[in-house]
């Protein structure tokens, strides 16, 4: 009988070298990271591979290496610098900008200073 945190999980039929069939786990991979705002694929991060295969990748073959590069893709990425400078510098008002780029803003407002 499968133990509670195994309950659940998917299975899958082995048949084994003596002609019987086994049920075994079936391991889980990574999906694909997304976009926290256009929910589009993001480059650069590792995806259909173990958790353990990830977990010895080295730290920049994780993620990339650019501030927000892990949560937002380039093109948002952008349009979120060019934002905080314009903000940083009074040429945008912070009722001008776009409510989904706020946190983002605020999170390199405080690296540029």
């Amino acid at each position: 009988m499968p133990g509670p945190n195994e309950k659940f999980k998917k299975h899958k039929k082995v048949r084994s070298p003596r002609g019987t069939i086994k049920r075994t786990l079936v391991k889980k991979k990574t999906g694909t990271h997304k976009c926290a705002i256009c929910k589009e694929m993001l480059h650069g991060m590792p995806h259909g591979k173990r958790v353990f295969e990830v977990a010895k990748l080295s730290k920049t073959e994780r993620r990339p290496e650019a501030p927000l590069a892990s949560m937002i893709c380039p093109v948002c990425r952008k349009e979120i610098y060019l934002s905080a400078v314009m903000l940083k510098y009074n040429l945008l008002t912070k009722d001008e900008v776009d409510y989904r780029y706020t946190k983002y803003i605020n999170m390199i407002i405080n690296r540029i200073e």
